[in-house]
């Protein structure tokens, strides 16, 4: 596994949340890895424990909450990220509030913008649409040459899915955030998100 240079991301919060819960925003997707014009509404997010958990201190806000169409990062994942000189990641204007406490938390829902075509299709199994577009995964394998000079993308294969150089999966886990798993291709199986 060392060998690996760029890593699926995926969201791992815990079983009680938070949840991310749209309130009020923009009517769009930021998930399709293209830049987006004209924003100027803000939205309004709420972080929510599930009602079964006890011990709502053991669920506390993590560093990236989902789902993807209204994917957020907190303050300190933005701040790894400039440092790390990520630049291509768009910002939009956020209010989240963690219900449990009823506090504004600072994160802004974030659109990738970028999706590369990054599997290698003869070493990967796909399922594929009659007009040749990808419909399911079953195996993956990047095509890393096709990755190189990018440190986080959406994938073109499914823009639902992205994928970070190791240098960003490092310093997440080198700084602690919380909120993230990170897979090689090999270890991807079908339905992961």
């Amino acid at each position: 596994m060392d060998d690996k240079n760029f890593y699926l991301m995926l969201i791992d919060t815990p079983w009680g949340g938070p949840t991310a819960n749209v309130i009020k925003g923009p009517d769009m997707f930021v998930n399709e890895g293209v830049f987006i014009h004209d924003v100027t509404e803000t939205y309004e997010i709420t972080l929510s424990v599930d009602k079964q958990a006890k011990d709502v201190d053991a669920f506390l806000p993590c560093d990236i909450h989902g789902p993807s169409s209204t994917l957020i990062f907190s303050e300190q994942f933005i701040d790894l990220l400039t440092t790390l000189e990520v630049d291509n990641v768009q910002y939009l204007n956020t209010e989240v509030t963690y219900a449990p406490m009823g506090e504004k938390v600072p994160y802004k829902v974030a659109n990738i913008v970028g999706a590369i075509s990054g599997l290698d299709m003869d070493k990967s199994s796909v399922i594929l649409s009659r007009q040749g577009n990808v419909l399911e995964i079953e195996e993956m394998c990047f095509d890393e040459s096709k990755l190189l000079g990018h440190k986080i993308v959406r994938l073109q294969e499914s823009v639902m899915h992205i994928v970070v150089h190791k240098s960003i999966k490092e310093a997440i886990e080198s700084a602690g955030l919380t909120g993230f798993m990170f897979l090689t291709d090999d270890e991807y199986e079908p339905g992961m998100l």
